[in-house]
């Protein structure tokens, strides 16, 4: 613990050149709490890129004698916890653009009205803008003039509302 803690300092100076030691010995820890929660090497891979960043870049908020395991694994938790959210939303909206019938199949325009229907206007408006205009949630915002949080509370809902009612219609 003593080296890591010595390589800390070092990294804190901006010296870099024991940085390959301190990935080698904290490396397992850290893929490992990331594992756990996104269940995909890849993407796991990924994370462990942006947690060492991210340490490198808030190093100076690291206080020296407390365990690197644990603010590595706190990093790391939170950056997977993120990513296994956003990841969630995407797959969640792409269930329901799936079953919004494509204009190139022959299908009536009607459905998608019937199901966008089951939406409150300001719903409609963030689900259309979301999934169909493809804006960001910040643009989205942005464009309806309302807090991020509120949008992205309308848009869940809307979601839910969906995913509960579209197979009554289809």
């Amino acid at each position: 613990m003593d080296q890591i803690h010595a390589i800390i300092e070092e990294l804190k100076k901006r010296n870099y050149q024991s940085f390959d030691t301190f990935y080698n010995l904290t490396k397992n820890q850290v893929f490992y709490a990331i594992i756990n929660i996104v269940k995909d090497q890849d993407l796991a891979e990924d994370i462990m890129q942006d947690t060492y960043v991210k340490f490198l870049e808030k190093i100076e908020q690291y206080k020296s004698g407390s365990n690197p395991y644990a603010y590595l694994s706190t990093i790391a938790r939170n950056l997977a916890i993120n990513t296994y959210n956003r990841e969630k939303r995407v797959i969640n909206s792409q269930e329901i653009v799936e079953s919004i019938p494509s204009p190139e199949e022959e299908t009536d325009q009607e459905d998608i009205f019937k199901i966008l229907d089951l939406l409150e206007d300001v719903e409609k408006e963030v689900v259309t803008l979301h999934i169909i205009n493809d804006l960001k949630f910040r643009e989205i915002a942005d464009t309806i003039d309302k807090p991020l949080g509120t949008v992205l509370w309308i848009y869940n809902k809307a979601i839910k509302k969906l995913r509960a009612k579209v197979g009554d219609i289809l």
